[in-house]
C-alpha cells in the first residue's frame, strides 16, 4: 500500500451539491476514490459566491451522493469574473488554515483560472507541489460569453491568468491531446495527458429503464426513435443547430423525439426557438437529471454537437450505455470515438450534415446496434479503476522527484 497522503482537490464547481458538470463530477469521483484507498482527502469547492470545504473519507462516500440539489445563478459575466477573484483570495486562505489543522501534501486543481491562481499561490506559501488538470481552453471558452464594454481587457485578463497559472504549476494534465498541444506550443513546457474516467458498470444498458423512461416521457409508440441530448445548455454546445437540424427530420419523420436533459443560459431562447418552429410537441425539456443512466437506457441516439469540448463525461457514459452516437467531428471527441465506428461523426457547423447523421440511424437498426456495440467496449479503457490508479502514481512520482531534487 502506499504511502498515505493528504491531497487536497479544488474546483470552481459546487461539488457539496447534485451537480452535472464534467469538471465537477470528475473531482468528486476521484476524491471519493482516493478516500476508499484510505488517503486523506480535502475537497473544495466554490460556487458563484460561496466557498465550501469537507474532508473525505471512506466511510461518508455513500453519503456524497445524497448532496443537495442547486438552484443555478446566471449572473453577468464581468460579475462572475469578478466574484471569482475575490473568492480566489478567500480560498487562499481556507487552504492555509486546512494546513495548519493537517499538513497538505499535494493540492490537485481542476481549472487554469482562478481555482488555478488559488492552488499556485497556496503551493508557494506552503512549499507543496501543486498540479493544474484542464479540462478545456478556459479563456477560448470565455471569449463568446465576454459581452461587456471592458471586453477587450478581461479577455486578456483571463488569456494571461490561464498562461500564468500553467506555467507555474508543478505539473500540468489536459485531458485530451488538442489541449496539450495548444498548451505546449503557448508556454513552451511538457503537459502530461490522461484521460477523464467514469465509473463504466454503472451506466450499463437496462431494458427496464428504458421502458421506464419511455413510459415517463409518455412515449407509447415503440416505433418511435429518441434523440437525446445530456449537457449544460450553453453557446460552446450549439443546441441551436441540432434543433435546426432537428425541424428538418420531423419534416421526413413524424416518429421521432428529442429528449434535452440540462439546463443553462441558453434555455429560455431553446424554448422560443421550438415554439415559434412549432415542433413543442416533439421537443421534451427535462431540466437536471441525476439518473443519468436511466435516461441514457430510454434514447436511440445520443447527439453531442459541439463547437468544443474538454473531454465529454457525457460522452463516455453514452458509450458506456451503448448508445448509438452522432457527435462532432472535433479533437475531443477524435480522442473517444472515431467515425462508422463507435459514433457518426458530423461538422458542427453544417445542420444539413447532422440531419442527414440522423435520418440514417433513426432508419438503420443494424448501424444503430453496430456503433452502440463498439462505443461501449471502447468505454472500457476509460474506467475509473484504469485511470485513477494513474493518477495516484503521478502523485507519488511527482512527490518522489520533489523530495529528491
Amino acid at each position: 500500500m502506499t504511502k498515505q497522503m493528504h491531497i487536497c482537490l479544488l474546483t470552481s464547481g459546487r461539488v457539496f451539491e447534485l451537480a452535472y458538470g464534467g469538471e465537477t463530477r470528475y473531482t468528486l469521483s476521484l476524491g471519493n476514490w482516493l478516500a476508499m484507498r484510505d488517503h486523506n482527502v480535502t475537497l473544495i469547492g466554490t460556487g458563484f459566491a460561496s466557498i465550501k470545504a469537507k474532508s473525505l473519507s471512506k466511510f461518508d462516500v455513500e453519503e456524497n451522493k445524497k448532496s443537495k440539489k442547486i438552484r443555478v445563478l446566471y449572473p453577468p459575466m464581468s460579475v462572475y469574473l469578478l466574484s471569482r477573484l475575490v473568492l480566489s483570495l478567500i480560498c487562499i486562505c481556507k487552504i492555509l488554515l486546512i494546513n495548519r489543522k493537517s499538513p497538505i501534501t499535494l493540492i490537485h486543481v481542476q481549472e487554469t483560472g482562478y481555482c488555478g491562481l488559488s492552488a499556485i499561490v497556496s503551493g508557494k506559501l506552503l512549499r507543496i507541489p501543486v498540479i493544474i488538470s484542464s479540462h478545456g481552453i478556459r479563456h477560448k471558452a470565455l471569449e463568446p460569453n465576454i459581452q461587456s464594454r471592458l471586453r477587450k481587457i478581461l479577455l486578456k485578463v483571463e488569456y494571461s491568468l490561464d498562461f500564468f497559472t500553467t506555467k507555474n504549476a508543478d505539473k500540468v494534465i489536459a485531458v485530451n491531446s488538442s489541449i496539450k498541444k495548444y498548451y505546449e506550443q503557448k508556454i513552451s513546457k511538457k503537459i502530461d495527458f490522461i484521460p477523464v474516467p467514469i465509473k463504466v458498470k454503472d451506466f450499463e444498458f437496462s431494458g427496464v429503464n428504458r421502458d421506464l423512461m419511455r413510459e415517463e416521457l409518455r412515449i407509447e409508440d415503440n416505433k418511435t426513435k429518441i434523440i437525446g441530448y445530456v449537457g449544460r445548455f450553453s453557446s460552446e454546445k450549439n443546441l441551436f443547430t441540432l434543433l435546426t437540424s432537428f425541424v428538418d427530420v420531423v419534416q421526413d419523420n413524424s416518429l421521432v423525439k428529442l429528449v434535452l436533459v440540462g439546463t443553462g443560459p441558453l434555455e429560455p431562447q431553446l424554448r422560443e426557438f421550438v415554439n415559434k418552429r412549432g415542433i413543442e410537441d416533439k421537443v421534451i425539456f427535462c431540466g437536471v437529471r441525476y439518473d443519468i443512466d436511466r435516461i441514457l437506457a430510454g434514447f436511440d441516439i445520443f447527439a453531442l454537437p459541439s463547437y468544443t469540448e474538454g473531454l465529454s463525461i457525457a460522452l463516455l457514459e453514452a458509450m458506456a450505455s451503448g448508445r448509438a452516437i452522432i457527435c462532432s467531428d472535433i479533437p475531443a471527441n477524435n480522442v473517444l470515438v472515431r467515425h462508422n465506428q463507435e459514433a457518426l461523426l458530423v461538422n458542427p457547423y453544417n445542420p444539413q450534415e447532422l440531419t442527414r447523421a440522423v435520418q440514417l440511424l433513426c432508419s438503420n437498426d443494424s448501424l444503430r446496434l453496430k456503433l452502440g456495440y463498439n462505443a461501449k467496449i471502447r468505454s472500457r479503457q476509460y474506467d475509473e479503476d484504469i485511470v485513477f490508479p494513474k493518477i495516484l502514481q503521478y502523485y507519488e512520482n511527482l512527490l518522489y522527484r520533489k523530495k529528491n531534487k
